[in-house]
């Protein structure tokens, strides 16, 4: 098995989900429930609490990592 590093443009985009597991607001569980390549949505399934994160959110964040 050979080794590689792993460059940027390799790298799977995560969701708001991967990110933020726990509900900054009631410390519930945050689950996907829309994802597509322009956004991503996670949603707590106790209170309810939404977070979206438009893919170029993700962008700006490599950028700033440069």
């Amino acid at each position: 098995m050979g080794m590689r590093a792993i460059k940027e443009s390799d790298r799977v985009t995560p969701g708001p989900c991967d990110v933020i597991e726990i509900c900054p607001i009631c410390g519930g569980s945050m689950e996907a429930v829309y994802s597509r390549a322009h956004q991503k949505v996670c949603v707590c399934v106790d209170c309810h609490t939404s977070i979206t994160v438009p893919s170029s959110a993700w962008e700006i964040k490599s950028e700033k990592r440069r």
